[in-house]
């Protein structure tokens, strides 16, 4: 059970990243079709976090290295943010418009604050590669470089409205966390620790 983890990881890692590639994704396409290439990295992506996820909750807590003290308040301060920034990069904002590849700065930003939150080896494996896919996906973007053409611009209204959801989805996840993954998202008010985060809040 606690080779799932790393397995996942690899599925999940190599599933993202190597599409990332221009040239990778067109022979990928020319061999399957645009379909069937769809099809085939949405199978795999499900598989890999799948096993992820569930190596995850089967590997015992093990302390991989000592977090620094401040880690623990981390997640709550980043996550904001975060969550904006996700929710932006789907719904047509002027964040997106300026910000570079906001989902990936979402997930790194959600992925590295839960890993400086948890001394735990499985913590590091499972949200180190989501950050790791962020971060690397984030250079290629760069490297890249932004379009041409940027999309139109928008009334400010849609930028906070897309605030307003990005805090609401945080306040929420703070309500559910305990319950959907057994600790609490502010330790040091409602007790238990951080170094307990499970995935994926």
């Amino acid at each position: 059970m606690e080779k799932l983890l790393p397995i996942g990881a690899l599925v999940f890692f190599l599933t993202h990243m190597i599409p990332l590639q221009p040239i990778n994704r067109r022979r990928l396409v020319g061999w399957l079709g645009q379909r069937g290439y769809k099809t085939a990295i949405s199978v795999f992506a499900v598989i890999g976090l799948g096993l992820m996820i569930a190596g995850f909750t089967l590997t015992p807590r093990m302390d991989a290295i000592q977090m620094p003290a401040w880690g623990v308040y981390l997640p709550a301060i980043v996550m904001p943010l975060a969550f904006i920034l996700v929710l932006a990069a789907y719904l047509p904002t002027n964040i997106r418009r300026y910000t570079w590849h906001p989902m990936l700065i979402g997930v790194m930003l959600w992925a590295i604050s839960h890993v400086l939150a948890s001394p735990y080896s499985a913590s590091a494996l499972f949200f180190g590669c989501f950050g790791l896919y962020g971060m690397f996906g984030l250079m290629l973007s760069i490297l890249r470089g932004k379009p041409e053409t940027l999309p139109p611009p928008q009334p400010i209204r849609k930028d906070l409205i897309v605030v307003g959801l990005g805090l609401a989805a945080y306040v929420l996840m703070i309500a559910s966390h305990h319950m959907l993954f057994g600790v609490s998202a502010l330790p040091w008010i409602f007790g238990g620790s951080a170094a307990e985060v499970a995935p994926p809040g």
